[in-house]
């Protein structure tokens, strides 16, 4: 009788660190593909031509997970979002490198947009709300552990919690601004960053509580003004 064949282990031992959870946001995502569903009904379909929009959205994508390397590591890709960390000995007291991946990833999604619409040169519906797309960046800190499951990486930990949360909040409502980067207190506090830079802000959620922090304007793509203070609410 033969002896059963070992099926051999690619489980890896949690890890436990500290550090600092980015977010990378496509405003408008989400109705930018609807429209592209209802302009080209003849190529959502099983086996039919896929339409540019998509490879557009793979593209911006890429172009963010490139622009936040090699100051953060990818965690995953969730839809219309990148999730990437920074163990804190790369980030800790380093305001200035966190901008600078900020004011580079935002000019390079800008200048991908421009590049899509001389490329394509559609004029359906869908197609021309593709300048008004646009990125927020969330950044937290706190521990967190990385897990493997399925062979992919995962982060779990209340502070990830915090960070996918922040991305639903009021910062556009009270400021007009789409594009922003959002640095909690936490995350601030370590990174060195003044309040100076930026404005106040704070979110309430009913499972985290209250989280503040500073919101800082990303709206002058690829200037050295890309990243300023807004200007006071209220």
């Amino acid at each position: 009788m033969h002896e059963e064949e070992e099926i051999p282990t690619t489980t890896a031992t949690p890890r436990a660190d500290i550090g600092f959870l980015l977010l990378a946001d496509i405003s408008g995502y989400t109705s930018f593909l609807e429209k592209v569903a209802t302009s080209h009904p003849e190529m959502v379909r099983p086996g039919g031509q896929v339409p540019p929009a998509y490879s557009v959205m793979s593209s911006l994508l890429d172009v963010i997970v490139e622009r936040i390397a090699p100051a953060f590591q990818l965690a995953e890709l969730e839809g219309d979002a990148v999730f990437g960390y920074a163990l804190d000995d790369r980030l800790a007291g380093r305001a200035a490198m966190l901008q600078e991946v900020v004011r580079l990833a935002y000019g390079a999604f800008r200048d991908r947009i421009d590049e899509a619409m001389v490329l394509h040169k559609h004029d359906c519906e869908a197609c021309m709300i593709l300048p008004f797309l646009d990125l927020k960046f969330v950044v937290h800190h706190g521990p967190f552990v990385v897990h493997w499951i399925a062979g992919r990486q995962r982060l779990l930990s209340p502070a990830v919690n915090v960070a996918h949360r922040l991305l639903k909040n009021s910062v556009a409502q009270q400021t007009g601004r789409r594009a922003y980067l959002f640095v909690t207190d936490a995350a601030a506090e370590r990174l060195g960053l003044s309040a100076e830079v930026g404005v106040a802000h704070q979110e309430h959620y009913a499972d985290v509580g209250l989280v503040t922090g500073i919101v800082i304007g990303v709206d002058a793509a690829g200037s050295d003004e890309s990243l300023g203070p807004m200007p006071a609410t209220g």
